[in-house]
């Protein structure tokens, strides 16, 4: 894998439609679990238990982590649309159980439901994108798709702030769910789909023939142990932050919900970049490892902030470098991907990520316990920026070898023609 791709031809218009649908539909999804997100948190925060918070965010990811051999190997044995329409639909029954029931084990519960769910449309929706587009359009649509998404974490968590301080934590659930109804709509009006492939003659059909895959390939394994890594040290900000702001610098709701809407902005600009990055497998590399350390030294600078004010711009900073990798790493595991192994590839990666942000809300718990949310943020955004340089820099030297055999293979047929 990794050889390069056709350049990219433009989309037709049925492609068109298609990847507007998706980024409409599924950036109101995002707009109403934005909404939620703020919801849920400003509903354990109050108890002043860093732990209720942690359990919260495990309950988010542990599914997608523990279910990801199960997930990817049923998102490559059936067809997209069906699959994903569904799991809107349940996504919306239980985001009505999460705006009526408000005991914190309920919640915790439901939101374990919620993600049992999400573990498999998340490698479903990233191998039906190569599919609609073809892989030498990867970035074009899925830049569209993180802009929109950017779009949804502006509004959806000042909507959420704004909705828990004039309504209460009910509300914005019920939007949430009008949300997912409103995703499953729009996947059901695509036109194209992703049918089955592993059935295909010479195909692995092996449950763990996507991990298998990405921790053999010299470019995709130090990617994803950089994500790892990244992530853990990271993730213990998620953590800290609704206490940083609401008890170190006695912010509000709003103020609170204000930070993702920052974030947002900042990836939308990201994606807009990451759209246009050369599908060549070292630029795309070097855009990741520039961007992920980026990420990490505008969180460790959040620690010097006297201010919820001064957050804003290094939120900002964050979300661009946060989208150009999205798309970044989007493009580079679909490139060096067979398709007929992309839903298991895709939710391997996912469980990696996840079980490193399950181990960073572990670790911000823990944290929180002893330091104060300012130390944690500078812990976090040092450690993350000191793995993205070390894993990042293993990840180049491998794109870098696979240049120059490239260019020694290209070399050789220019001599022998």
């Amino acid at each position: 894998m990794g050889e390069p791709v056709d350049a990219p031809v433009g989309l037709s218009a049925g492609q068109r439609r298609d990847v507007t649908l998706l980024a409409v539909f599924r950036g109101i999804s995002f707009l109403g679990d934005g909404l939620a997100l703020v919801a849920l948190y400003l509903r354990v925060a109050p108890l002043g238990h860093a732990w209720a918070v942690a359990a919260l965010g495990i309950a988010a990811m542990a599914p997608v982590a523990v279910l990801a051999p199960v997930a990817g190997h049923f998102v490559d044995r059936v067809r997209a649309k069906p699959l994903l329409v569904t799991l809107g639909l349940v996504d919306a029954v239980v985001a009505v159980g999460l705006g009526y029931w408000h005991a914190i084990a309920t919640t915790v519960a439901l939101v374990v439901v919620l993600n049992v769910s999400v573990s498999f449309s998340l490698p479903g929706y990233a191998a039906l994108v190569p599919a609609i587009v073809g892989d030498e359009n990867v970035n074009r649509a899925t830049g569209t798709m993180q802009a929109a998404q950017g779009l949804a974490f502006i509004g959806g968590p000042v909507l959420g702030g704004l909705l828990v301080g004039w309504t209460g934590q009910s509300v914005p659930l019920y939007v949430d769910a009008v949300s997912f109804v409103l995703g499953a709509l729009g996947t059901s009006m695509l036109r194209a789909d992703r049918r089955p492939v592993v059935h295909a003659e010479g195909a692995d059909r092996r449950m763990t023939a996507g991990i298998r895959h990405v921790f053999a390939d010299a470019v995709l394994a130090p990617v994803v142990l950089d994500f790892f890594v990244f992530l853990l040290a990271l993730g213990m900000v998620n953590v800290a932050e609704v206490f940083y702001v609401t008890q170190t610098f006695h912010g509000s709701p709003l103020a609170y919900g204000a930070l993702g809407a920052a974030f947002g902005a900042g990836t939308i600009a990201g994606s807009i970049v990451g759209s246009r990055l050369t599908q060549d497998l070292y630029p795309m590399t070097r855009a990741l490892l520039a961007t992920v350390v980026a990420a990490g030294l505008s969180v460790a600078a959040i620690s010097f902030v006297g201010s919820v004010g001064e957050i804003y711009p290094f939120m900002v900073l964050a979300g661009v470098a946060v989208g150009i990798v999205n798309v970044a790493a989007m493009s580079l595991f679909t490139l060096r991907t067979p398709e007929a192994l992309r839903g298991r590839a895709f939710a391997a990666v996912n469980a990696v990520t996840q079980t490193a942000q399950v181990g960073a809300y572990l670790l911000g718990g823990a944290a929180l316990a002893v330091w104060t949310p300012r130390s944690v943020y500078r812990l976090g955004g040092v450690a993350s920026t000191v793995a993205a340089i070390v894993f990042g820099l293993l990840a180049l030297r491998a794109a870098g070898r696979h240049r120059l055999v490239a260019s020694s293979a290209v070399l050789d047929d220019a001599i022998e023609s």
